[in-house]
């Protein structure tokens, strides 16, 4: 068996006019029956407030509830929304899903294009599947892997959890240590010089950046040792 992942430009739908946005979003969860559709849509953008205009006004939107916004630490918005609609065709994951394909994972939304993993048998059934898939738009497969390998990563509730663990404290030593390339090799500051900056000493400097790494190693130290198992 092998992994492939497949993206789709979905001419006319609102996925793909969110091409010229510089957009990365990935689809949490999504069910659709008959013709209506309830997706929950995560995205990080230059402009949530076009993207959201942009998904709003479409033809096969109905409603858009903002679940939350924040800006990442780049500068650029992150946004989460439950949007409900009603299709008026059949979408490339339902027709992949009708012909009996299996998507793994969740769909991602990568310059205007949905893209998503695909279990197949052989390359004969990949070539299917793009023929499938060539009829909403232009595909293109980023990935073939030859041997099937589950991933090995936290799952979302574990990342989460792991992020909101770290105090803001420690989160913003972590960023000047990482701007001011105290990670590097070789490093480019010292620790005593990350606490100067900060204004703390450097006892205080090192325990923060100790109980940061313990928490780190505590929850991926597991899957980097499932991942070696694997191999």
């Amino acid at each position: 068996m092998l992994t492939t992942k497949v993206c789709v430009q979905y001419d006319g739908d609102w996925t793909s006019e969110l091409a010229d946005h510089d957009v990365f979003g990935e689809f949490v969860a999504s069910t659709f029956r008959n013709n209506r559709y309830i997706g929950m849509l995560a995205v990080e953008t230059g402009d949530c407030e076009t993207v959201l205009d942009v998904v709003r006004e479409h033809k096969t939107v109905e409603t858009v509830d903002l679940v939350e916004r924040y800006e990442t630490h780049e500068g650029r918005c992150a946004a989460t929304f439950l949007l409900r609609g009603r299709l008026t065709e059949v979408t490339p994951m339902q027709a992949i899903m009708y012909e009996g394909y299996l998507p793994i994972g969740p769909t991602e939304l990568v310059d205007g294009r949905e893209c998503f993993d695909l279990l197949l048998n052989d390359r004969s059934e990949l070539s299917r599947a793009i023929d499938l898939l060539d009829e909403f738009g232009d595909v293109t497969v980023e990935r073939i892997t030859e041997d099937f390998r589950r991933e090995v990563m936290p799952s979302r509730a574990e990342w989460q959890e792991l992020l909101s663990s770290i105090p803001p404290r420690q989160r913003e030593f972590l960023n000047v240590a990482a701007e001011r390339g105290y990670f590097e090799i070789p490093r480019q500051v010292t620790l005593e010089d990350l606490a100067d900056e900060m204004d703390i000493t450097k006892t205080t400097a090192s325990n923060h950046l100790r109980k940061a790494e313990r928490k780190l190693i505590q929850v991926l130290l597991p899957y980097i040792n499932l991942a070696a198992n694997g191999d």
